[in-house]
């Protein structure tokens, strides 16, 4: 009956075959050394942007004029544009296309070129957009905290202008289609506003002539129980229209307000500077994971040729 190898016999084995262990950790080091020095070294810029800090941006104006529209079921249209979106607009088609059209530098003595002809110089037509938006979204990465609502902005790119060029175009981008996004849902909102505020006005105006006519042909109510209900009743239709219409004109004079508002809502706390230390490959590591891996691959002859013998 063979037994198996113990802790003690596999530390032998591999002291006697230190040259084989040796062999392999260094050849699979000089490889990785090798590899490292192939590899085209890439560089990375961070854009750091963070929401204008104002969550209710008519707070203050809406404090003024009195309660808004909201006790009506209108939502405000800023609370469409949540920040959670932010990470999949940055890397949206719409938006990268726009920066693959752009010019960049490449920081060589050679005049500024698409990101198209950079991310992929073969091709034509749609086929040639569809794989160039591929490896863009490969090199972008957007990433929100959801804790402090801060949105990070990464461009990976062997050219450290292009890298930072993208990143800041990016950052511009989303501002501007976000601004563009509240302003065109507050236009909604607006005409939406002004169609109902002309209805209520209508009827408003109805219910006061109904109540003038009443008045004109009662004089003297007196005690009667059925004409105090009944202009009880027309008071209250005029008063509840009365609120309707006056709810409605803050609210639009909100939304005309916001129409024409050109604030920016985000804020960029720091804007992508050109890359000086390069981001991959990282050097150091793969070395070292090359030399680990060499040994595990020497260990692995060892222990497999003793039991081969056993």
């Amino acid at each position: 009956m063979s037994e198996g190898p113990t802790g003690a016999g596999t530390v032998a084995s591999l002291w006697e075959r230190r040259r084989l262990l040796a062999v392999t950790t260094l050849g699979a080091g000089a490889a990785a050394v090798v590899l490292s020095l192939l590899l085209p070294p890439r560089y990375q810029a961070v854009v750091t942007i963070i929401p204008a800090m104002t969550p209710d941006r008519m707070s203050q104006f809406g404090t003024m004029v009195g309660p808004s529209l909201e006790d009506l079921a209108f939502q405000a249209s800023v609370r469409s544009g949540s920040s959670v979106m932010y990470p999949s607009i940055v890397r949206s088609r719409r938006l990268l296309e726009q920066v693959l059209a752009m010019r960049f530098p490449t920081g060589r003595d050679l005049p500024p070129r698409t990101l198209i002809d950079l991310i992929q110089p073969r091709g034509s037509g749609a086929m040639r957009t569809e794989l160039a938006v591929r490896a863009l979204q490969r090199r972008v990465d957007a990433t929100l905290d959801r804790r402090t609502g801060v949105l990070t902005i990464r461009v990976d790119s062997p050219f450290p202008p292009v890298a930072s060029g993208i990143a800041n175009a990016l950052s511009s981008l989303l501002q501007d289609f976000v601004v563009h996004s509240l302003t065109s849902q507050a236009g909604e909102n607006r005409k939406f506003i002004e169609g109902r505020l002309q209805d209520v006005a209508l009827d408003l105006a109805h219910a006061e002539e109904e109540l003038r006519l009443f008045r004109e042909r009662n004089l003297r109510i007196g005690n009667s129980p059925r004409l105090l209900l009944e202009e009880g009743r027309l008071i209250r239709g005029v008063r509840e229209h009365e609120e309707i219409y006056i709810a409605l004109k803050r609210q639009f004079e909100l939304t005309k307000v916001q129409e024409q508002r050109d604030v920016p809502v985000l804020n960029v706390l720091d804007a992508a500077a050109v890359p000086v230390l390069r981001s991959a490959p990282k050097r150091v590591a793969t070395v070292l994971v090359g030399l680990l891996l060499g040994f595990g691959l020497g260990a692995g002859l060892v222990v497999t040729a003793n039991s081969a013998r056993r």
